[in-house]
């Protein structure tokens, strides 16, 4: 299912100002995408750096016989703040240039905005926590769609460390690991910035941490970058006791440290201590280039569950100290 909509507009109007008014508006500009008859301009709307968009919005210009067509569309899975940019796209073009329009409500309708509003914490956070939901499903079919073939594969130790050390099993699940710890950091820096940009009442004791240099100045003046990027690029948020330490600086009562330190599934570990032995197992693979013998496809899964389990606890007390509900609509 979709969203579609139609502005038909003047053949009369300046084609360069209606590329302009689109431009204007936030849409970029595909490149390398085949054209279909008559189009002459494909776009496309990702939020730029708010963070609120769910699906984006694709645009289309045609020349027709009697009229430009501009069509917008957007899948089923959009936000709130998609299907809000898309009417505004449709009604500013009627504003501009004139002409008709249509969508999926009908001829000179909008499209039905039938949620209420959500604050645009609620939207970002959700976005940070889907972009690492993605990630995890990527590692999860890399391991299940590898070739792995051969008795050196091994699926368990062999209790011979040069033997293990050569398996291919072994050091494939050894280069996952980083990609996943990535993945892992980088939800939480994103979910720091989403915080810093859309919660009014964030502590700037964060800031006393934040090391801006005379180039990070330049861009923030420039518009290339925002405080809240230089700020969270300027933090570490690998170990569980550093998020959690990011995070408190805020002063937003956000405690990800006694989440993550809960009991689980009956383990003697908690999420803490296991991630910050993932974290270490990951730092020797990396800074030293050793290969950890000991991550077979059991360990590697356990991760992944580990990993996925703590963001959802964090994401979980982010709702409950900014006070909305998480979703896991995915």
């Amino acid at each position: 299912m979709s969203y579609c909509s139609e502005n038909r507009l003047p053949l009369e109007i300046s084609k360069c100002r209606l590329f302009e008014i689109i431009e204007l508006l936030g849409f970029q500009k595909k490149k390398g995408s085949i054209k279909s008859k008559g189009e002459i301009g494909a776009y496309f709307w990702s939020g730029n750096d708010e963070n609120i968009s769910f699906v984006g919005i694709e645009l289309y210009v045609y020349k027709l016989d009697d009229c430009f067509s501009v069509q917008t569309r957007t899948r089923a899975g959009r936000s709130y703040w998609d299907l809000q940019k898309q009417n505004e796209t449709i009604s500013l073009l009627r504003s501009l240039f004139g002409g008709s329009f249509n969508t999926d409500e009908g001829e000179g309708r909008y499209l039905n905005i039938e949620k209420s509003e959500p604050t645009k914490i609620e939207s970002s956070l959700y976005v940070d926590r889907w972009i690492f939901n993605n990630a995890m499903i990527k590692a999860k079919v890399y391991l299940n769609m590898r070739n792995l073939t051969g008795d050196i594969a091994r699926e368990t130790p062999t209790g011979i460390s040069w033997l293990d050390d050569i398996n291919p099993r072994v050091l494939s699940n050894n280069i996952l690991l980083p990609y996943m710890i990535g993945c892992w950091e980088s939800y939480f820096r994103n979910s720091f910035i989403s915080i810093v940009k859309y919660v009014d009442n964030a502590s700037p004791a964060a800031l006393k941490k934040c090391n801006i240099t005379a180039s990070d100045y330049m861009k923030i003046i420039h518009g290339e970058t925002s405080l809240a990027y230089v700020l969270a690029d300027s933090l570490s948020f690998q170990r569980p006791s550093v998020i959690s330490q990011n995070f408190k600086s805020l002063d937003l009562q956000i405690d990800i440290a006694a989440r993550l330190k809960k009991p689980y599934h009956g383990r003697k570990k908690t999420l803490f201590d296991s991630i910050t032995g993932i974290i270490e197992k990951r730092d020797v693979i990396v800074h030293m280039g050793k290969t950890d013998t000991s991550i077979f496809d059991r360990q590697i899964h356990s991760i992944i569950t580990d990993l996925t389990e703590a963001v959802d606890r964090s994401y979980r007390e982010f709702g409950r100290a900014l006070s909305f509900q998480p979703s896991f609509d995915f």
